[in-house]
This record gives structure tokens, sequence and C-alpha cells, in this order.
């Protein structure tokens, strides 16, 4: 029952927050196929889509860390790209789920225009790494996350805010490895501070570490939790939403331990669907935690 508390107290405490996201709104887009083997002239595998219906479109990154929000603050804003600028298109086999192949479209531009930040409670910065926000000027006091992809692999590091003094910062085990130029696995309170005085500039600092769970640093404290056990139906956008509680609980400035346990809980419920099709709300989120009791 401390759980499904916590739970509530955090919806109490949001709900008059005036929230806005800045980033890039990523068009996800499923298709389902048949893999039928390799062609017999080319090395070249071959698919079949058996339905012409099988194409889902949806909206992940920004759009995305908005939508889990909505339903539990006052106002959500958005600022991003064009829809369908940044697209993904992987093609899934319609029986196991397996990603065979993804094809990635980029046509967007940097936005460069003036933002009322101070009209919002809390701001929170998406950067995944495609050029829209490369020449923003963010205010001290954001919420940062800047994402590894294949795209970016190795450029978009945090670091490159590190002149902004941020509320909290959020990156994965891989991300904090090329933010110190070296392997880390983190598994040392020495090898977190010395990732968290690594330009990283933000009170609090959480890396999230996969099935092995979150850790969390204010240069003071440490915290770990681990991952919550579920069904796993896929894990895109699971990041996304730890990413969107973790920067409503660090405005909040709760204990360590707080921190940690409801945005994990968020995560694992968006596990339990495909990439974006579902946002978290106040009512899942709640029938997800029963699971735990």
């Amino acid at each position: 029952m401390k759980m499904i508390h916590s739970i509530e107290r955090f919806m109490n405490e949001i709900i008059d927050l005036k929230v806005l996201v800045v980033g890039e709104t990523i068009t996800d887009v499923f298709v389902k196929v048949k893999y039928e083997g390799h062609s017999m002239k080319s090395f070249c595998p071959v698919f079949r889509m058996e339905d012409i219906d099988s194409e889902q479109r949806q909206e992940g990154g920004a759009l995305a860390i908005a939508n889990h929000l909505r339903d539990f603050v006052q106002k959500v804003d958005v600022i991003s790209n064009e829809r369908a600028s940044i697209q993904k298109t992987r093609y899934i086999d319609m029986h196991s789920g397996q990603k065979h192949v993804e094809i990635n479209q980029f046509n967007v531009n940097a936005y460069d225009q003036p933002v009322d930040y101070a009209a919002y409670d809390v701001v929170i910065v998406a950067d995944f790494g495609h050029g829209f926000c490369d020449k923003m000027s963010l205010p001290d006091g954001v919420h940062v996350m800047c994402q590894t992809n294949s795209n970016n692999f190795g450029f978009n590091r945090v670091s490159k805010w590190k002149s902004v003094k941020k509320s909290s910062v959020c990156i994965d085990l891989r991300e904090a490895s090329l933010q110190m130029n070296k392997k880390v696995d983190l598994k040392s309170e020495s090898e977190l501070t010395e990732l968290y005085d690594y330009e990283i500039n933000a009170r609090d600092l959480y890396v999230t570490l996969g099935k092995s769970g979150v850790i969390f640093t204010d240069g003071k404290e440490v915290e770990q939790y681990p991952a919550f056990k579920t069904d796993i139906v896929d894990t895109i956008g699971a990041g996304d939403a730890f990413f969107a509680f973790a920067s409503l609980m660090s405005h909040l400035k709760w204990p360590a331990y707080e921190r940690l346990s409801l945005p994990s809980l968020a995560a694992a419920l968006t596990t339990t669907w495909l990439a974006n099709e579902k946002h978290v709300t106040k009512e899942s989120l709640l029938n997800h935690a029963q699971k735990y009791l």
C-alpha cells in the first residue's frame, strides 16, 4: 500500500504544474512482414507483407513524453519539429515481433525562435540528436535527456549543454560511457561520482541501467533501484517515460529512493505495449502498481 500512497501523493503535488516539453518528435512506423529467406541472386533478405493495412504509425520522442504527463498536470505544451519530419520505419516479424530492418528519414531544421520559459513550472528537454535543439538557448533549471542512437553515436553527449545549470539529467549506461570517453559500469560510487563531475552540471543525475534498474546521485547521496519485473512486449519508449516522471520527481525534490520508484514503475508499464501505442495515465499507473502489492 505504500506505493499506492506514494503515487496518490505525487498526483496531488503535481496537479497544478505547467509543463513545457522541448525536443524532437519521432514518428515511428511499424510494418508487419513475414520473413521468406534470402534472394537467390543476391545476399538480400526477402519479406512478404500479407496485410496491406499492417502499417502502424505512432508519435514518439518529445510528444510521447508530453502525452505521458497530460493526465497528471494542469498543462503540457510542446515545442517540436513537424510530424513525420523525423521518421523511423521498422519492419517487424508478424509472428515473433523481431525487428528485421529499420529505415530512417530525417528532414528537420534547428529551432531558433525565442521561448517564454518563465511561463512554465517545469521545462523538459528531450534532445534526440537530430538537430532540432542545436540552436536553442536553454535556461538554467531545465531537465535534460540527450539520447544516443545509430544516427548520432558519440556526437550527442549531454556535455553539449554543460554551460546550462540543469535541475536533472537522465542518461543510460551507454551514454554514460560515451560521456566519460571510456566504458563504465557504475558499480562503484567513485565511478558514479566521476561521471557526475564530468561536465554534467546538474543537481540530479539519473542513469538507467536496463534490466538492472536505475541509479541516482545528487553529488552527495547515491541510491539504486531495481527494475520492475513484468511481461515485456517492447522496450521502445520506456526510457522516455522514466525521464518524464523523474523530471517531475526532481522538481518536487522528494527523497532519492522515492524519486526512483514511481518513474521506474511508469517505465515498466510502457513495456507492456508496443512502443508508444499507449501512454501512461493515472488509472493505468495505479492499476500497474496493484500487481506489485
